[in-house]
């Protein structure tokens, strides 16, 4: 990808020797203007009953809109999987969590790899157990849910997989993104990253003076992975605000951190991101009553 390489060479220019290299989003027209687009998503109703579900997840493949949520309004949260095509009056869902354990309830941020569709599903607090799942991206109905294609326990909290295709691997953020686990495509496990081999990726608590990117959605593509998340301000208030992260396939190049513009108040890297038809598409919100994706032109760095 053009606008990878670029980012790259551009960081590289800039002499940095640790940490990411940040700058403003600039969008495909005018430097410094993002074109923000809004996509209007329907009402949330399962079995024809009005719901609220926690984002988390956001995957595109064709025309179908895939989003993983925690259902938050019934007696017992649940994990759930979504999806909405253009010109459908209504979501589908299907229920993922797991029978017999019913503390699985967090589904993560998830991607394709054009077959299979892998998505974790964790219980809801730190450190939590886990269980990674590829699923077939054919044969969901309304009544039915493929069986796993695979299908593998991690003895932590999975917030968020994303694959790298050229390398056959899968890699996973756990909560805060304080370790980043790789494994192959049956999940035996190839490697763990924390402490500073994190924080040289940009990614994780880092320090107080240099905080790393807390992983909320992330995603292979062809010149490597692409992550949004919050970074701490560092203020009184513990707030963060939103970055987009870019790294090289083998994770060993100088990552480039960029600022996420806010829509009407919102921090777009709060929850659920895509990476598709030259755009980055956020779901920041949860699902209700009222829905909207929003969408800018893939970064281009100087």
């Amino acid at each position: 990808m053009t606008w990878f390489r670029n980012a790259v060479a551009g960081f590289l220019a800039m002499g940095a020797c640790a940490g990411p290299a940040l700058g403003p989003l600039r969008g495909a027209t005018e430097p410094g203007e993002v074109p923000v687009e809004f996509v209007p998503l329907p009402a949330l109703r399962i079995a024809g009953e009005p719901a609220w579900a926690h984002t988390q997840g956001l995957e595109i493949v064709g025309d179908r809109y895939l989003v993983t949520a925690r259902r938050e309004d019934g007696a017992q949260r649940r994990a759930l999987l979504l999806q909405w095509s253009a010109g459908d009056s209504n979501w589908s869902s299907w229920d993922l969590t797991p029978p017999g354990a019913p503390t699985l309830d967090h589904p993560g941020g998830m991607q394709s790899d054009e077959r299979r569709l892998w998505i974790p599903v964790s219980e809801s607090r730190r450190k939590g157990k886990s269980v990674v799942r590829a699923y077939s991206l054919q044969g969901w109905t309304p009544e039915r849910i493929p069986k796993p294609e695979i299908e593998f326990p991690v003895d932590d909290h999975i917030g968020a997989v994303a694959v790298l295709a050229g390398r056959s691997l899968l890699v996973g953020a756990s909560w805060d993104t304080e370790t980043v686990y790789l494994w192959d495509f049956s999940g035996a496990e190839k490697e763990v990253l924390r402490g500073a081999a994190l924080s040289r990726l940009g990614l994780g608590p880092g320090t107080r003076e240099t905080p790393g990117l807390r992983v909320q959605d992330w995603k292979g593509t062809a010149g490597g992975l692409v992550a949004s998340g919050l970074v701490p301000t560092g203020g009184a208030s513990s707030s963060s605000v939103s970055r987009v992260l870019f790294l090289g396939d083998s994770l060993s190049s100088p990552p480039i951190l960029l600022s996420l513009p806010s829509v009407a108040g919102v921090e777009l890297g709060r929850e659920a991101m895509a990476v598709h038809d030259g755009r980055l598409w956020f779901l920041p919100g949860d699902l209700g009553e009222t829905n909207r994706l929003i969408r800018i032109p893939m970064p281009k760095v100087p």
